[in-house]
């Protein structure tokens, strides 16, 4: 049984559909997406500016997001290096430090082109460990990171699984990388461009953050995602939940739905037992709203202070095609 290596937002993977069923207008049609989201602590220091990053690039927040989290940083020159192509080596240190094993023993890996003095000679042996990196004579760490090698190591880094099957035109039953790429694909993760996944292309820096991003946090992937940023107890026994409802798609949203569980430290402090509407709320194409949630006081389990929050999640909504 292979370790786990993440427990945190990514134990309940999005599953944003990527080929909506149609509803009783032939015009609109419903997507849904599932997940877990932990309480920001609020502590986030100021973004950091690349000059080859400017305002409103449209993968901004997840860089500044793994910037400030140490994952990945810009070059000395002032650069982030946006199109500059991941080499195997770099995408190792990156995906380690996204795991949190970047400082695990691990045994000597034996690829016969990494050193034990090598920079990423750490990174590379605990993902060798966890199988995330294939044992092999040669690792190439100076070889530029494919798609398809992409979704393999962010797949298993993050124990993801397909949740449905997703059709990519380019990718076929098989495909060696085709359980990755459905893993993916099925999390909200990498939807591909125009149907296709491009398993062969390299991946430059922007898009292996955005990827490393989404893995991460749940607010960054497709479809409609949750951020939860308070909840109270009410007198009448009910608690209020503050979240903010993010649109990443490039549709206008309606007729939003959630359905949530609610959890301070490892206690469930409250379950819905039915999906809530968002009566009249209506969100743009990739724009964000702050909503408020309640449990009815039947739902609530326990009334533990509301501290270290995190919150399952099922969403619905709809949207004109």
């Amino acid at each position: 049984m292979k370790r786990k290596l993440h427990s945190l937002c990514a134990a309940v993977l999005t599953i944003a559909l990527l080929i909506p069923a149609a509803s009783s207008s032939a015009d609109v049609v419903e997507n849904n997406s599932s997940g877990t989201t932990a309480q920001s602590n609020g502590t986030s220091s100021a973004a950091v500016r690349f000059s080859d990053v400017p305002s409103g690039f449209w993968a901004g927040d997840e860089i500044d997001y793994l910037v400030q989290k140490g994952i990945i940083q810009g070059y000395k020159n002032g650069k982030f290096g946006t199109n500059d192509s991941v080499k195997r080596e770099h995408a190792a240190i990156m995906l380690a430090k996204a795991l949190g094993i970047q400082n695990e023993s691990a045994p000597n890996p034996g690829f016969q082109d990494i050193s034990t003095s090598h920079p990423a000679y750490q990174s590379i042996a605990v993902l060798t460990k966890y199988d995330v990196f294939s044992k092999a004579n040669y690792f190439n760490p100076s070889g530029k990171l494919k798609r398809s090698q992409m979704a393999k190591i962010i797949a298993e880094g993050f124990n993801m699984k397909p949740a449905y099957v997703v059709s990519f035109k380019d990718v076929k039953s098989t495909d060696w990388f085709y359980q990755y790429a459905l893993s993916l694909g099925s999390a909200g993760i990498a939807s591909g461009s125009n149907g296709y996944f491009m398993p062969y292309s390299e991946i430059n820096r922007t898009e292996f953050s955005v990827f490393i991003a989404r893995a991460l946090e749940a607010k960054f992937r497709t479809g409609v995602q949750v951020g939860i940023k308070s909840a109270v107890h009410e007198s009448d026994g009910r608690i209020k939940m503050t979240l903010i409802l993010y649109n990443n798609s490039r549709n206008k949203v309606f007729n939003i739905k959630g359905q949530y569980t609610l959890h301070a430290g490892n206690t469930v402090v409250a379950d819905m037992t039915s999906p809530r509407s968002f009566e009249n709320i209506v969100i743009d194409a990739n724009q964000q709203k702050t909503v408020a949630a309640y449990f009815a006081r039947t739902e609530v389990k326990q009334r533990p202070a509301l501290q270290n929050l995190s919150l399952d999640y099922e969403h619905s909504w709809s949207y004109y095609q």
